[in-house]
């Protein structure tokens, strides 16, 4: 082969080289970026991300994604912090809480129909889609887990103490001799709830709620010190009095549903998720789930309910996120995350599933969702919680009357309203 032929085989090969270079830069060019910041639930959240990405990246190889998984502590903090930055994820799995905060700083934008079709809008269940993250008239997000919250029953304990555990409690004065009646034949408390913890304002809410009460009134301003919440702390101070429950200024779920597990406790009001771990830590506890009791016969039970929401960035890849959408809500995947985080069905087209419908602990939260209540949004929540936690603690302690502690409460936190 003469020179020549060389310098222009290599010229050639040249030439095609800077070709296909081209053409690699240009397919990288069109190539779509996604970035997902997602909360860990569990040790099995992230290997079923990174699955669920890899699948997805499979079968739309023009879509790069990229996934954090972040613990719960730190999301808020996370994600508060790229928004000020300027580098909001495309997609966020957050708080339903926290909604309000991330459509106030517009760092998200509302459902459409150019992110949601219409036949998966449909498919959602109408309490979680309806009714999660619906701020201002407009919703912000897709319900990517839910859970509720019932009585949970150790059937033994109930028989033992003389009570049928799958006879319904309809009231609480029901309610009242069951825990009463258990600790005082079996030596077991019959009820735990908490005082302490950040968990503290719900375990008088449930009674708030469902003796017609709320937590704030339509202005914004306190409504937890009414006649129905007076009664509600009032329901609870007197089976302190009664020595049928641990101390509850000294207890938080992290201590008693260990004790429920250990036949310590007969009844305690948890989610669903807690089934799983009941089932791994206390096999041979048979269990039965009712939903928390009215004041008065005829009333409605309420339930509450919990959301975490799917919101979107205002900058999210449009085209991008609505493929992605479309993939982490279709029915096999939503499966797969609800049955290994233990979390509800979101989906109409769940329904069918046997791990759902062939546990009837966990239908029986599934039948409550109809009737379920959401956190409220408000901008003073966090401090409502607070305060309601000291009344709780003055009114268990003998400091002030159920009435005096909230009126206090009340007293302090409109003080905070805007």
């Amino acid at each position: 082969m003469s020179i020549h032929r060389l310098i222009v085989k290599s010229a050639a090969l040249l030439t095609a080289g800077i070709a296909i270079g081209a053409l690699l830069a240009g397919a990288a060019a069109a190539q779509q970026k996604l970035s997902f910041l997602a909360a860990e639930y569990s040790a099995k959240t992230l290997p079923f991300w990174e699955q669920v990405v890899a699948d997805f990246e499979a079968a739309n190889p023009d879509i790069d994604v990229t996934l954090e998984v972040v613990g719960w502590n730190t999301i808020h903090d996370l994600t508060a912090q790229r928004i000020a930055a300027g580098t909001m994820p495309d997609l966020v799995n957050t708080a339903t809480i926290w909604v309000p905060e991330w459509v106030d700083a517009a760092a998200i934008r509302p459902l459409g129909d150019d992110l949601v079709d219409a036949t998966l809008r449909a498919d959602f269940v109408p309490a979680l889609f309806d009714k999660g993250a619906v701020y201002n008239g407009e919703n912000w997000g897709l319900p990517i887990a839910a859970a509720a919250r019932a009585i949970l029953l150790n059937k033994g304990l109930l028989a033992q103490a003389g009570f049928d555990p799958d006879a319904p409690i309809a009231t609480w004065d029901d309610y009242r001799s069951i825990i009463v009646g258990v600790k005082e034949k079996t030596g077991a408390f019959g009820y735990a709830f908490d005082a302490k913890g950040v968990r503290a304002f719900r375990d008088f809410g449930y009674y708030l709620l469902n003796n017609g009460g709320t937590f704030f009134a339509a202005d914004g301003r306190a409504a937890f010190n009414s006649p129905e919440g007076v009664e509600a702390l009032q329901f609870l101070v007197d089976l302190v009095k009664a020595g049928a429950v641990p101390d509850p200024l000294g207890t938080t779920l992290e201590d008693y549903q260990p004790m429920y597990e250990a036949g310590r406790v007969a009844t305690m009001i948890n989610g669903n998720f807690a089934i799983a771990g009941i089932k791994a830590n206390a096999p041979g506890l048979e269990i039965a789930v009712a939903a928390v009791p009215v004041k008065t016969a005829g009333q409605t039970p309420v339930t509450w309910g919990v959301t975490d929401t799917l919101v979107i960035g205002k900058a999210a890849p449009v085209e991008a996120s609505r493929k992605f959408i479309a993939h982490i809500f279709s029915t096999a995947v939503r499966n797969q995350f609800d049955e290994a985080e233990g979390m509800l069905p979101v989906l109409l087209s769940q329904a069918g599933n046997p791990a759902f419908t062939g546990d009837p602990n966990i239908k029986a939260f599934i039948d409550m969702l109809p009737t379920s209540q959401f956190d409220p949004f408000h901008p003073q929540y966090a401090q409502m919680q607070e305060l309601v936690k000291t009344a709780m603690q003055s009114a268990i302690t003998g400091a002030a009357s159920p009435k005096d502690a909230l009126d206090k409460a009340a007293a302090d936190f409109n003080a905070l309203v805007k």
